[in-house]
């Protein structure tokens, strides 16, 4: 277990921007029709599987930088400060403008932030995010920087669509193939930025409390993305995406349990303690997985799955902004994230509104 602790580093403030198309799971289970048929496969199963009814996708020529910038610049809004101010940009996101460079140059440049700070892509599955504010409020607390930016521009439009493409193409497809591909169909786009910063500079009071991390590296081939999701790649990379799905639940809540553990001795916080819970946004089977395990209290949840899919890295950090506003979290309460990613990761995270 790997656990930390801050003191002065605020979550200031947080930038949304998500696209305006909608694709459904009805609309999805239209194109599938002919491998339903086929297969046997009842419709309505990945909306029932899932739990998620909507998801809103970029066309694919849509590049992560500029929607992160569009999230970056209303995140700066909000905290009321510069890009001069921010001593680091970090883009976390699993899609990227190119291989190279990061596409943390890109937004930095966009938003003019100086010459006399650091750009930087963590990329790590669905908690490049988190891993992005560990990593930020580390430099921030040891004074390294006063505030940065952590952002993540998540286009999946591609993968989603070859995956159908897949499906529709390959006459020999098995039943269980079409379920170990069906989760990428899940997968939404989206964009989210946040500004962090020392608490002497903050107004929102927000503060990151601490956190732990656990690796359980045994489980990383339940979930393999193939191909590359760098939008300069162009159409001729085909990405595709399978899933071990119930494997990967079971594995993914097991170490949710021995996570929450650990950042219950970490934080000094029982489950009772805790007044507002936000976990990364995979779907109904998997969230509900994670709270049995964990023993952690439903009616302290807030989701968005339902209407935004997963959105990858954004998915963790767009909950924690709608849900924050929508929830009215108070000053001085608990608020509780907890990020899984493929690997088998986990970043269990603690703040005091």
């Amino acid at each position: 277990m790997i656990s930390f602790r801050f003191k002065h580093v605020c979550l200031e403030s947080f930038g949304l921007h998500f696209p305006t198309t909608q694709l459904t799971s009805t609309q999805i289970e239209e194109q599938l029709a002919p491998v339903y048929e086929r297969l046997r496969v009842p419709t309505g199963t990945l909306e029932r599987v899932s739990g998620v009814k909507n998801r809103f996708m970029w066309e694919t020529s849509v590049s992560p930088s500029s929607v992160a910038t569009i999230a970056a610049r209303e995140a700066l809004e909000k905290a009321g400060m510069s890009a001069s101010q921010l001593g680091a940009v970090i883009n976390c996101s699993v899609s990227r403008d190119f291989f190279e460079p990061a596409t943390a140059c890109i937004v930095h440049h966009n938003l003019g932030v100086p010459e006399h700070s650091l750009a930087m892509d963590i990329t790590n599955a669905c908690i490049g995010f988190t891993d992005g504010l560990i990593m930020l409020s580390h430099l921030i607390e040891a004074g390294t920087v006063k505030a940065g930016l952590i952002c993540s521009g998540e286009n999946i439009s591609k993968v989603v669509h070859t995956t159908i493409a897949e499906m529709l193409r390959n006459p020999d497809i098995s039943r269980d193939q079409l379920l170990q591909m069906l989760p990428t169909l899940t997968l939404g786009c989206g964009a989210v930025a946040a500004v962090l910063c020392h608490d002497s500079l903050s107004k929102s009071q927000h503060r990151i409390v601490g956190g732990v991390a656990r690796s359980a590296t045994q489980h990383h081939m339940l979930c393999i993305g193939n191909g590359d999701f760098s939008v300069g790649q162009g159409e001729e990379i085909a990405p595709i995406m399978t899933s071990d799905a119930s494997a990967l639940m079971a594995a993914a809540a097991k170490l949710g349990g021995r996570t929450f553990v650990d950042a219950s001795h970490t934080l000094g916080w029982t489950k009772d303690c805790i007044d507002h819970v936000f976990c990364h946004q995979v779907g109904r089977q998997v969230n509900e997985g994670f709270y049995r395990e964990m023993g952690l209290d439903f009616s302290k949840e807030f989701t968005i799955y339902r209407e935004y899919g997963n959105m990858v890295s954004a998915s963790l950090p767009a909950v924690l902004a709608i849900g924050s506003e929508k929830k009215q979290v108070l000053a001085g309460q608990k608020v509780f994230l907890t990020a899984f990613g493929s690997g088998l990761n986990s970043r269990f995270i603690g703040l005091e509104w």
